[in-house]
């Protein structure tokens, strides 16, 4: 008889283990008991990840130029309207619009055989009245004589002085009128008065010009050079007279207004960078007291047009130059009670400096206190820094400080 022990199945039968399958089973529980045993060895045990890494980099000393900014609007320095002087129809357009035109190019030309002919008739008035002259100052020699003579009496010869004076101002009236007729003609060949871009032409040809009115044909844009006008607040322009000063060095009393000629910078209204170099050309003589602002226009080379009439743009002029020191502004955070900085201490472990932040230049922010030139500032990494806690500081190089 076989001893063991009996087990039901699922489906009623008895199956009977055995002695010897016992036996097979015992070996596996053993190696699994090793195996948990070995997992509690020393060599394994929990290690927390290292502190996290960040960026640091010593605040920046350098001179910073403080400027005050306004907005202007560009304008022509010279802008001609073209129009019609004398009645007549518009024969030729002699330009393409849009282009830029040199001073004395024909631009227009309006029918000239009516002013040709008024001009002849001038000329030949003028003919007339010299022979009319003529005929009076050789009559008027003759009478002369006979009245030596005694041939003709005082009133006769008076009469004979009066008809050449008469002669002399039909001459210079038929003169002036044929003056006026050259210049008529002159007006219906219109040429550029300056150089610059002239706009479409508002008439057509064929059409009738100057009959009512001069009828403007087109107009002359002269941008280079430009100027920008804008409107300076009084507590500015009291500060420029004080940090600035009235009247720059080599000019006499007079010749300039407070602050005229100095240095200014212009940037357009997509471009962040202030690259367009000009000066101040003109100051208002006063003070408007209406706004309380100064009227300042400033003009610039503008060789490749780059400032069109009408744009919008932002001014800048400097003020002052002082030693500041300077931290990148995306590393200053914020908060409800201003803004900080996360600095590395000695210990490599983070601490809340709060600041005095200044004049934003560049990418770069003045610090005005709160900071020393030592300290280890985070500007990479910031949001992996926690107060108190410590972290792997790694240097930024200065080229990348700067930025």
């Amino acid at each position: 008889m076989r001893s063991g022990k009996t087990i039901s199945t699922p489906h009623g039968n008895r199956r009977r283990f055995g002695a010897s399958r016992l036996a097979a089973v015992a070996p596996l529980s053993v190696a699994a008991l090793l195996l948990t045993a070995g997992c509690d060895s020393e060599g394994n045990v929990y290690a927390p990840p290292p502190p996290p890494e960040v960026i640091v980099a010593n605040p920046v000393k350098r001179d910073v130029v403080e400027y005050v900014t306004y907005t202007g609007i560009v304008e022509a320095s010279e802008t001609v309207e073209l129009r019609a002087r004398v009645e007549g129809f518009l024969r030729t357009i002699e330009f393409d619009v849009g282009s830029q035109v040199e001073a004395g190019q024909l631009l227009f030309t309006i029918e000239p055989e009516q002013y040709e002919a008024a001009k002849a008739r001038a000329s030949g008035r003028v003919a007339e009245a010299e022979a009319a002259l003529a005929l009076a100052e050789v009559t008027l020699s003759e009478a002369q004589q006979a009245f030596e003579d005694e041939a003709v009496t005082e009133l006769e010869l008076k009469r004979y002085q009066a008809e050449r004076l008469e002669a002399e101002g039909a001459v210079e009236s038929a003169r002036a009128n044929l003056s006026a007729a050259e210049l008529d003609l002159s007006y219906t060949s219109i040429a550029a008065p300056i150089a610059g871009r002239v706009t479409e032409n508002l008439v057509d040809r064929g059409n009738l010009v100057g009959r009512a009115e001069p009828t403007l044909l087109a107009t002359i844009v002269q941008a280079t050079p430009a100027y920008v006008s804008v409107d300076i607040s009084e507590a500015d322009v009291l500060r420029i007279r004080t940090e600035v000063g009235d009247r720059p060095e080599g000019t006499q009393r007079g010749q300039t207004a407070p602050g005229q000629w100095r240095p200014c910078q212009v940037a357009l209204s997509d471009d962040p960078a202030f690259d367009i170099e000009g000066h101040v050309d003109y100051v208002s003589p006063e003070i408007d007291p209406d706004t309380g602002t100064l009227r300042v226009r400033t003009v610039y080379e503008n060789a490749d047009e780059k400032l069109v009439p009408g744009l919008f743009t932002r001014v800048r002029f400097p003020i002052s130059s002082t030693p500041s020191m300077l931290v990148p502004d995306a590393a200053l955070l914020s908060d409800q009670q201003g803004r900080y900085a996360m600095v590395v201490n000695d210990k490599d472990e983070v601490e809340v400096r709060r600041v005095e932040v200044g004049m934003l230049d560049g990418a770069m922010r003045v610090v005005k206190s709160g900071l020393e030139p030592d300290d280890r500032v985070i500007v990479l990494g910031v949001l992996k820094a926690r107060p108190g806690s410590k972290v792997t500081p790694k240097t930024e190089s200065k080229s990348q400080a700067d930025g």
